[in-house]
């Protein structure tokens, strides 16, 4: 099955899964004779699924498609954005603190992940749902918190949250209230789920817009990798999501005190000998870059101070 209807007109297409990714969903809504994508997944996943899942509801994608919205600018969400506009020339949106990933996509690689040089070069080759393989475009529309997207008689509001990356968006049908919700709350396949976050990103502002989303009264929670989550298990989800944060912003506060100073391969070496926190297996790269991004934050609360040669102390 291309695709599978969850509330009426709005649509999952289920890629392939990925250890460490789980599903690479894309959502299609559709209202009368138009229609919007929500995160166009990777080059090849869901890929064609999209123009299937489309075509198959009795709608062209030249003359269907109104929108090709992007939650954030890593390349499991943005790289199958190239041929789907190319097929189909629909706009392609996404918020302006991600569009320099949509425009050179190997800053993702340069600027976003904690690598050195040989991580560099491995990710080149890397073959998951992150591989760097396709080609940059400039965005038809930069977001902004609080614009309306339209479908049909149906809107879309951008709701701005820059945790996950600093550009992350979470887009809300508030009729429904229906949350296309990207990776900003995306329990599945682990619990790691709950908090990496790229370079960019902020664990402290994720924790905001985690607050910012449980106050927004959601009945369907469509997550990027997740399966969908429906009335009182949404809450559930949002809560967990929230203590895996705080968990980890703990974490790192707990084994920074024990070794009283420490660089952040140090941490991220105690955090995954004493399984503090869930680790991804075969992402090497997230478990510091998170440590990074949970060290900066604590430093602007005061907590942490940063030292010479990126060795970091408590206050």
């Amino acid at each position: 099955m291309t695709s599978t209807e969850i509330v009426p007109g709005v649509y999952l297409i289920r890629g392939k899964f990925t250890a460490e990714f789980g599903f690479i969903s894309s959502y299609l809504v559709v209202d009368g004779e138009e229609a919007l994508l929500v995160d166009p997944g990777t080059v090849g996943d869901p890929g064609t699924d999209i123009l299937k899942a489309i075509s198959s509801l009795g709608l062209s994608p030249k003359r269907a498609l109104v929108g090709i919205l992007c939650t954030h600018g890593h390349p499991d969400h943005v790289g199958g954005a190239y041929r789907l506009r190319r097929v189909s020339g629909a706009p392609l949106m996404i918020h302006g603190r991600d569009a320099e990933l949509l425009e050179n996509p190997d800053l993702f690689i340069q600027e976003r992940l904690r690598l050195n040089l040989g991580g560099r070069l491995a990710m080149k080759v890397d073959r998951s749902p992150l591989r760097v393989n396709y080609a940059g475009q400039e965005p038809d529309r930069i977001l902004e918190h609080g614009d309306e997207i339209n479908v049909g008689e149906l809107s879309l509001s951008v709701v701005h949250t820059g945790g996950h990356s600093a550009g992350h968006c979470v887009f809300l049908e508030r009729n429904r209230g229906l949350l296309f919700s990207g990776d900003e709350i995306n329990n599945f396949p682990d619990e790691s789920r709950k908090f990496y976050v790229d370079l960019s990103g902020s664990l402290t502002t994720k924790l905001s817009a985690i607050d910012r989303i449980s106050s927004l009264g959601i009945d369907y929670l469509l997550p990027a990798h997740d399966i969908p989550h429906i009335l009182d298990d949404v809450g559930l989800q949002v809560s967990e999501i929230r203590e895996g944060v705080v968990q980890f912003l703990d974490s790192v506060l707990e084994h920074l005190s024990v070794r009283v100073e420490a660089d952040v391969e140090q941490l991220a070496f105690d955090l995954e000998q004493t399984r503090a926190v869930p680790v991804p297996r075969g992402l090497n790269s997230l478990l510091p870059t998170t440590i990074q991004v949970a060290l900066c934050d604590l430093e602007k609360a005061g907590l942490v101070k940063a030292g010479l040669n990126g060795v970091w102390t408590l206050v």
